[in-house]
């Protein structure tokens, strides 16, 4: 059953989180946020609250053409959540705990987010795609290409080496298509059920962007977390509304995937 009380608190907790992020870095001076791990290039915090925002709007302003209310409320969805976002949690602390590299990184990944789920049948691989897409493809667009337009507009020219094709399809494999499998379409669904819609936006956005300040870091813990609440938390909500309210995991992935593989980056492959 739904959690009614459990979901307000974590929707004032979430909020409050988020805008003690934003004070914080609009107090120390850290305005501007790392786009990547892999150079220093920046982004402007109000460019990101702009994107994010006005995707957010225009998927506001655009209504599904069918309502999907997702998993029942029922004891059993509520503990897979509540499994799931432990092994979330379980993640992020053991990504910073580990040594580094990208065979620890994938190797916790493969492991927590994809093999647990399915071993402990908290979650079924056929989940996203056995999803009714009919009908659910016109009407996020508008918000998607707004999304994408802004997040083009404001980036920046791709400048580094030559991106081989092998590389771009693990990266949308591994990072996109399984990132959002896993929070979006497992995590965040059964949080829907048991604590309603932001709530669960929310918590799934936080513990999504929660990790990404061991590698997008350099300012301190304290900086580097509320920069990772605000610059990837904030494409959380947006990925995770347009979820919530459309149900296609086609376009989750290819957001995100245009996130982590910006459109000049992959003009430069030909």
């Amino acid at each position: 059953m739904r959690i009614r009380g459990v979901g307000g608190f974590l929707l004032a907790a979430g909020l409050l989180v988020f805008g003690t992020a934003v004070v914080t870095l609009i107090w120390t001076g850290h305005t501007e946020l790392r786009i990547s791990a892999d150079n220093d290039e920046t982004l402007s915090l109000w460019v990101q609250c702009l994107t994010v925002f006005a995707g957010l709007a225009v998927a506001w302003l655009v209504p599904p053409k069918q309502r999907d209310d997702g998993l029942l409320p029922d004891p059993r969805t509520t503990r897979q959540g509540w499994w799931l976002f432990a092994l979330a949690v379980t993640f992020t602390i053991a990504f910073a705990l580990s040594p580094g590299g990208n065979g620890w990184f994938l190797g916790l990944k493969l492991t927590l987010l994809l093999a647990i789920p399915l071993l402990f049948r908290l979650a079924a691989w056929r989940e996203w795609y056995r999803v009714d897409t009919h009908g659910r493809w016109l009407r996020p667009m508008p918000a998607v290409l707004t999304f994408l337009a802004l997040f083009t507009l404001f980036g920046h020219d791709y400048t580094g080496s030559r991106p081989d094709v092998v590389t771009v399809l693990a990266v949308f494999v591994l990072n996109a298509m399984l990132e959002e499998i896993f929070y979006r379409v497992w995590l965040q669904t059964r949080l829907e059920a048991s604590v309603g819609r932001w709530p669960a936006i929310l918590v799934t956005s936080l513990v999504f962007a929660s990790w990404h300040a061991v590698i997008h870091g350099g300012n301190g813990f304290g900086v580097d977390l509320a920069s990772a609440f605000v610059h990837i938390g904030g494409y959380g909500i947006f990925l995770g509304y347009l979820w919530s309210r459309y149900r296609n995991p086609w376009l989750l992935f290819l957001v995100h995937g245009i996130i982590n593989l910006p459109i000049p980056m992959l003009a430069a492959m030909w």
